[in-house]
């Protein structure tokens, strides 16, 4: 553990570059398979990903491989290079998609994450040689340990091996970066944070709900943001349109104390609009926005925001925060919880 703490000590990076610098003013650029996205930075060597990356839940709900499949190609024509997934997500079907149909044409040409949910050390040894395995890939650019809920469980993770088995990926070149995710409350993410100072350790990114109802309620904007920035992680933002609760869908992990089937649609009872949705967190200052598309329309828009995008003001940003105040809450953002 000691040789693995000074392999990834803390470093003085926040002085090498700046992670936060001109966001929005990243231009597209090109590869052999032509123009890509426009990229941002994401870890702080100055790797860069496309500014938006396509989720992996999404892509495994259909039980058809070739919509699927149209789904990857269409993600690459259109630029995409970030792919986003995990061990569980759809019982390993959305890895096996991936597997079968982008890894084994164009794994050089993309960044390809995956996540771990296990809790303990050999848990996870487990899901990293099953999601090798799907993704027909040797390496993951980037494994994250997937959604730490509490301190508690961030204890016990730690307490397991979890860590352990991650350090000693990234030591044998099984993973070539580090992060971890959540989404129940801000407090969680920031006490991680702590006990990797405390370890001397620095992870390389963090994946996290980031949305316009997110500032006014349990916000991980306002309080873990700044302080990922000012340590130079790659900040991956998910939950941008609340899992599709903004627009009054059905949340399977709404607490069930008050689980309704009335989800109000916000962007249908406010001045927002779904593209706002999206600009708003392009403005933030983040590394790529992940979004799950369940078809090919819905990444083909999603997509035209970012290539329309031109950064909001504050006053902007505000006013799209306002919209939202009165939505926000645990009925919208139902993947929350409140900590004492």
């Amino acid at each position: 553990m000691e040789n693995r703490r000074n392999f990834l000590k803390k470093s003085a990076s926040a002085a090498a570059f700046s992670l936060v610098a001109d966001w929005a003013s990243a231009m597209p650029t090109y590869d052999k398979l032509g123009e890509t996205l426009p990229q941002r930075q994401l870890i702080r060597n100055g790797e860069k990903v496309t500014a938006f990356c396509l989720g992996g839940y999404h892509l495994g709900l259909t039980e058809d491989p070739k919509e699927a499949e149209r789904m990857v190609e269409r993600s690459m024509e259109l630029g995409v290079r970030f792919f986003d997934n995990a061990r569980r997500y759809n019982n390993g079907r959305s890895e096996e998609y991936m597997g079968k149909f982008l890894t084994p044409k164009y794994r050089d040409q993309i960044f390809l994450m995956s996540k771990a949910p296990a809790r303990t050390g050999k848990g996870v040894q487990r899901q990293l040689d099953e999601s090798l395995k799907a993704l027909k890939t040797d390496y993951l650019d980037l494994w994250q340990i997937h959604t730490f809920t509490t301190p508690q469980d961030v204890d016990n993770r730690l307490r397991d091996g979890v860590l352990d088995v991650f350090l000693e990926a990234k030591e044998k070149g099984k993973t070539r970066y580090l992060g971890f995710t959540g989404h129940q409350n801000p407090k969680t993410h920031l006490y991680f944070l702590n006990k990797l100072d405390e370890l001397g350790i620095e992870f390389d990114t963090c994946q996290m709900p980031l949305n316009v109802c997110d500032p006014s309620f349990e916000s991980f904007q306002h309080e873990v943001l700044p302080v990922l920035n000012e340590k130079g992680y790659g900040v991956i933002a998910m939950k941008t349109m609340a899992g599709g609760s903004m627009m009054g869908g059905r949340i399977d992990t709404t607490p069930q104390d008050i689980r309704t089937k009335d989800i109000p649609d916000v962007v249908a009872k406010t001045e927002l609009t779904h593209a706002n949705l999206h600009q708003y967190v392009y403005s933030l200052p983040v590394s790529s926005l992940c979004s799950g598309c369940r078809f090919n329309y819905e990444l083909e828009e999603n997509i035209k925001v970012l290539k329309d995008f031109k950064k909001l003001s504050v006053e902007d940003m505000d006013r799209l925060v306002n919209y939202a105040k009165p939505y926000a809450g645990l009925i919208v953002e139902n993947y929350k919880r409140v900590f004492a």
